[in-house]
């Protein structure tokens, strides 16, 4: 397995070509893209490293109107091709609807009116779309592709193999579910992976419970009785991850993606996340 990143915030102030220069001399054997750009692509393989995914953007209006989805359908198609034509065949999406007041179930009934034909197109051209568990925010909690119950429903309406997972196993013990039985379950839809953590605060929890500060600022990346942390400071077994990855054939990239409020504001706080997380991967993966 292989050892990416996702761009933490202030390495986007660094000039790119000497962020990937940085990168490929600590060891990283990839980078992750917000979008599609040619130039962006060819500084990443310049610098001797690989795309890992490349976010696609344009999958929200597959949840409105047929006016809506039709423009999503056309502006995923042109992505598609952009991408594929630099050789980047792997794409980050949450599917978060715009509306999560209608719920999930609503939302999910509409996606399987309008999704197919674009995992069709998409199977064409060898490409893979991998959605994150990331579950949105309150009070709906919008996102579909979160929980083992919502995916069990996805691939049975689109067993396409061109819809698959990024896998972040933060997100699962975040909110409670067992990240090592749907890694089991789920291991061979995993087309990428997201190198983040979640560790709990008993102390925070025994003075607000899951309600939240009432006084002061709570920490960065979470709700100070949880938060998001790098891999090796949190509860993720990365061990039996990586041995998990393995048996189902993955071969892969696992990009560390640094939400942690210690590691964070300035680049030489971010770089000492990035390598320490990296250095607790590289000892399983």
């Amino acid at each position: 397995m292989k050892i990416g990143l996702r761009i933490p915030g202030t390495a986007r102030q660094k000039p790119f070509q000497d962020f990937c220069a940085w990168c490929k001399e600590n060891g990283f054997d990839g980078v992750d893209l917000g979008g599609i750009d040619p130039s962006t692509v060819q500084t990443v393989r310049q610098a001797g490293l690989e795309v890992g995914t490349v976010d696609i953007h344009s999958l929200g209006g597959f949840f409105g109107s047929d006016a809506d989805a039709e423009k999503a359908l056309t502006d995923s198609k042109n992505f598609i091709d952009a991408a594929t034509s630099l050789g980047c065949f792997k794409y980050f999406v949450v599917l978060m609807p715009p509306d999560g007041s209608k719920g999930r179930a609503a939302n999910f009934e509409r996606l399987k009116e309008t999704f197919a034909p674009l995992l069709q197109y998409a199977d064409e051209k060898d490409a893979r779309i991998g959605m994150e568990g990331y579950p949105g925010g309150p009070p709906h909690y919008a996102a579909l592709g979160v929980t083992p119950e919502m995916l069990r429903a996805i691939f049975k309406a689109f067993p396409s193999p061109a819809l698959g997972i990024n896998f972040d196993p933060s997100h699962l013990i975040r909110i409670g579910v067992d990240y090592i039985r749907f890694l089991e379950e789920f291991g061979e839809r995993v087309i990428h992976c997201h190198g983040k953590d979640t560790i709990f605060d008993q102390e925070a929890m025994y003075l607000h419970g899951t309600l939240g500060k009432t006084f002061g600022r709570t920490k960065g990346f979470g709700e100070d009785w949880w938060r998001y942390c790098i891999p090796g400071e949190g509860l993720a077994d990365w061990a039996k991850i990586g041995a998990i990855l393995d048996t189902k054939g993955f071969d892969g990239m696992v990009s560390v993606e640094l939400e942690d409020f210690r590691y964070w504001k300035t680049w030489e706080k971010e770089s000492l996340g990035l390598l320490r997380a990296k250095k607790h991967l590289r000892k399983y993966l």
